[in-house]
């Protein structure tokens, strides 16, 4: 199973258990957060990775139709962090080596 795979059963499996259901579906929030991911890929380990990895899940959880990132509930706390760790982890298996 890819990263990618991965992610996308974690976020459908999360959207099963909250009911939290989104603009977009699942399999398309996770395509678009691969594609933010690779993205990212460039600046792994650099200064701002961080912040920038922030930037990006608020951008996913847009794409995805959550649109109070800030003053999410519970359900939605649990997408954006598995947002958050899908697009880093993403980002990280999609880095060059080195």
């Amino acid at each position: 199973m890819t990263p990618n795979e991965a992610f996308k059963e974690q976020l459908e499996s999360a959207l099963t258990e909250t009911g939290l259901q989104l603009q977009r579906s699942a399999a398309e929030v996770a395509a678009y957060t691969a594609q933010r991911a690779l993205h990212l890929s460039t600046i792994v380990g650099q200064p701002g990775y961080a912040e920038a990895v922030k930037a990006e899940r608020d951008a996913v959880a847009l794409y995805a139709g959550i649109t109070a990132v800030n003053n999410a509930d519970a359900a939605d706390n649990r997408i954006i962090g598995i947002i958050q760790s899908g697009i880093a982890l993403l980002a990280i298996a999609a880095a060059p080596p080195g």
